[in-house]
């Protein structure tokens, strides 16, 4: 009889490593989808941060469009022994977020072709290539107590700022431009009105009036036609300070060629000054305690850009030529430190829920390493009488003091600010302490509703930046310069006849045109256009290598401008629209020894940054 064996039904063990291989293959192919979905993530959350940023800025900017600059430049700086030259870089594209550099060092120096450092790679480049504030501010503030002190109180918008002894061009407080006049004066000085004389040579010399008692300085801009060898081009001079003018019993007038103010260097020479572009202002002047002269001003921090007012330039009047008496204005020019520096504005909440949620979660700290390898220092902010490097302070709008670091607390993964209550009881609301501007110690008050200003930075080089189209543009009959619309076919330089053309800084701006001049083919007589809103576009691209507006837009059948039915073809050209850009770049680099090598790593991380940019029309009050 035959044994009968029971099989029992199982897996061989090549069974089981080729299950294994194929659940190992389908994992991987799972694992494979998550770095791109988290990518997507990531990006999706980090464009809505943009937004909101772009959001606030903007509900910001709305709240005072009185102060709102006359525009914002890109520019470069020329060093002589003579000063520093400001000159806008009209040329320079929305786009382009490059430093002009040769190379880059081991500390993140930019480097010229000779060697010569020029400053840290994140002031020079990113958003900060665009940083010259022109024309911030409007009628000086009504007095008020600040702490001990009386005066109109001003806290720029766009702090922390560029301030040096030294360079005195950088930050400049000036009041409305003076009336300008053609030829040598023939009559003693009057101090509303200053005379050019053979603009239009290189002999242009500028006649500024003598004050009979005290020294004056004056802001002069201007753009310049420079020669170099056989080639002529435009130099558009932003900011430079003329004197100070000695007085004068008698008044009279001070002489200056305005080939001092140029920045001319080794074989250049000036051809001429375009007249419609000379601008002079004068100077506020810098003191420590008020006399009875309304242009005084005192600059209580030089980090935050916080000036008072002397309280008699409130009421104070300034004639601008052609019998207009208006009232005193402030304006203030200066650079913008870094646009990486985050601004947030709230008011403090009440002692119940004493916290405030930032709009970026991850903050910069102090001690970690930024995108190039190398620790972040964070950035200069006053504390009272001293300045100290922080990755997040707190400036009260009321005085343009800063909040004391004891009175909150700051989780900077989350973004959550929490105020601590000085004196615990909540019945008198939250007791915090502020250092106000040049004060030794701090001062107590209820800081319940009272408005400040968050500044920080985030992780990944988060900046949000303001660009705006100039207030006013005036007509060139070349090639458009700072603040210059060019009408084709006006001259020589020629142009398509329905085109209007801007320097390229201005590409992606809105303007709005008063009036415009133009002819359909057959009319006999201008037909006039006004009050039209234009988009300055760069494509597609013109023979005259520039941005336009094109009258086609909005009458297709448009044939070119008319300059005979009422002398001009165009008026009363000006910037639309404030945009705010946010950018973004979560890439990093290294730094070493070899400089060409440095400077290509850095090329390839300003390959990464993301941007979203918002439009708004939006006016500076006034003009």
């Amino acid at each position: 009889m035959m044994k009968r064996w029971n099989r029992t039904a199982g897996t061989t063990l090549v069974e089981v490593l080729v299950v294994m291989v194929v659940f190992l293959i389908g994992i991987l192919a799972i694992l494979q989808t998550f770095p791109g979905g988290l990518r997507i993530l990531r990006n999706t959350r980090d464009v809505s941060v943009a937004a909101a940023l772009a959001r606030s800025e903007s509900e910001r900017l709305k709240g005072s469009p009185d102060r709102l600059p006359e525009m914002i430049l890109p520019v470069n700086y020329v060093w002589s022994a003579g000063g520093v030259t400001i000159v806008a870089d009209s040329a320079r594209r929305e786009g382009d977020l490059g430093p002009v550099a040769a190379a880059i060092d081991a500390d993140g120096q930019v480097l010229d072709p000779g060697g010569n450092a020029l400053g840290h790679w994140g002031y020079l480049s990113g958003p900060n290539v665009v940083r010259r504030v022109i024309g911030e501010g409007g009628r000086v503030p009504a007095p008020r107590p600040v702490g001990s002190l009386y005066g109109g109180l001003m806290v720029l918008q766009f702090a922390p700022v560029v301030f040096s002894p030294q360079y005195t061009e950088f930050f400049q407080v000036y009041g409305p431009d003076l009336s300008k006049r053609e030829g040598e004066p023939s009559f003693r000085a009057r101090g509303y009105e200053y005379f050019v004389d053979e603009a239009d040579s290189s002999s242009a010399t500028l006649y500024v009036p003598r004050d009979r008692v005290k020294p004056r300085t004056y802001r002069l801009a201007f753009t310049a036609w420079v020669r170099d060898g056989s080639t002529v081009r435009p130099r558009d001079v932003v900011d430079v300070n003329v004197g100070p003018v000695a007085p004068d019993s008698g008044g009279g007038f001070a002489a200056y060629p305005f080939s001092d103010f140029a920045g001319l260097q080794g074989g250049e020479s000036l051809v001429a000054v375009e007249w419609d572009t000379i601008r002079l202002a004068r100077l506020f002047d810098r003191v420590a305690s008020f006399s009875d002269d309304p242009y005084e001003y005192r600059l209580l921090d030089t980090t935050l850009g916080v000036l008072l007012f002397n309280p008699a330039a409130y009421n104070a009047t300034q004639r601008v030529g052609r019998g207009r008496v208006v009232p005193l204005t402030a304006r203030v020019n200066y650079d913008v430190l870094d646009w990486r520096i985050l601004r947030e504005e709230f008011r403090i909440p009440p002692s119940g829920e004493p916290w405030h949620k930032l709009v970026v979660g991850s903050l910069a700290v102090q001690g970690n390493n930024g995108p190039d390898g190398r620790a972040y220092p964070g950035f200069p902010l006053p504390f009272g009488d001293a300045v100290r490097l922080t990755d997040f302070g707190l400036v009260d709008l009321d005085t343009g003091g800063t909040v004391h670091p004891d009175s909150f607390s700051v989780d900077k993964s989350l973004g959550l600010v929490t105020f601590q209550d000085k004196d615990g009881d909540p019945g008198n609301g939250v007791q915090i302490d502020l250092m106000l501007p040049g004060a030794a110690g701090p001062l107590t008050v209820d800081g319940s509703g009272r408005a400040v200003r968050a500044l920080y930075q985030a992780a990944g080089q988060w900046a949000v930046q303001i660009l705006t189209a100039p207030a006013v543009f005036r007509q060139s009959w070349d090639r458009p310069g700072v603040a210059q619309f060019y009408v084709g076919g006006s001259s020589a330089f020629g142009g398509l006849p329905t085109r209007i053309y801007f320097p390229w800084m201005d590409a992606g701006k809105k303007v709005q045109i008063g009036e415009i001049v133009y002819r359909r083919s057959g009319d006999t007589a201008g037909r006039l256009l006004e009050g039209t809103d234009f988009l300055i576009q760069g494509s597609p691209a013109d023979p005259l290598g520039l941005p336009y507006i094109d009258l086609r837009s909005v009458d297709p059948a448009a044939a070119g401008f008319d300059f005979d039915t009422y002398g001009y073809a165009v008026r009363r050209v000006k910037g639309a629209s404030v945009s705010v850009r946010v950018l973004w770049n979560p890439a990093t680099f290294t730094l070493g020894p070899n400089l060409s090598e440095n400077l290509d790593a850095f090329r390839r991380w300003l390959g990464n940054w993301r941007v979203v940019k918002t439009d708004t029309f939006l006016q500076r009050s006034g003009d």
